[in-house]
């Protein structure tokens, strides 16, 4: 029997070669989510570029709003960029796993029902319980929502002036947005029943 010899010719295996660009996409990963945590926009877009399609699959795989659940994972990226650490697992691993994990949150969270309208004439007293009612029901929502909330309601602002103010994309304001108003709806049906 002849023996096999493991000596390096001057060609490399496709195996090898795979495995050559993984470990360097790893360490371009980790490096992009270190840039990205001190707050490198450019470092952010191709972290978003690269695995936009990845976490949109993920956020498909549970029913519900994808688009929010995009914004919602990348909105978590640039903002937890830090928390990745390279001794714990790659860069797609976190990321992925942030995706399944806000996919799942969405999706745990229930669909308000729609209620009916009252559609008596406005009063004053009445106006006055809808105005307090109101100034509780905000205190009882998500910070992020009722800010958004309060400046597109009562300071009158676009939703595209608001991203800009808080420095989050235009979708993430959009979806807290929606998320607000459901989650206000919500607590008025509370009070109807």
């Amino acid at each position: 029997m002849r023996p096999v010899s493991l000596a390096v010719t001057g060609t490399t295996s496709p195996a090898a070669t795979s495995y050559a660009d993984s470990q360097r996409d790893d360490i371009l990963d980790a490096r992009l989510l270190a840039a990205v945590a001190v707050g490198d926009e450019e470092a952010f877009d191709r972290i978003r570029h690269r695995y936009w399609r990845a976490v949109e699959r993920v956020c498909r795989s549970l029913p519900g709003e994808v688009e929010d659940c995009v914004q919602e994972v990348f909105l978590r990226v640039w903002r937890k960029a830090g928390l990745f650490d390279t001794t714990r697992g790659s860069a797609p691993a976190w990321l992925l796993t942030l995706a399944r994990n806000v996919s799942r949150n969405l999706h745990a969270t229930p669909r308000p029902t729609p209620t009916e309208l009252d559609l008596e004439a406005p009063s004053p007293a009445r106006d006055e319980v809808a105005r307090i009612w109101l100034q509780s029901a905000l205190t009882r929502i998500p910070a992020a929502e009722r800010t958004v909330i309060e400046l597109a309601y009562f300071a009158d602002r676009s939703q595209s002036q608001i991203a800009r103010e808080l420095n989050v994309p235009l979708g993430t304001v959009k979806s807290w947005n929606r998320r607000g108003l459901n989650h206000l709806a919500e607590l008025l049906a509370e009070t109807d029943r």
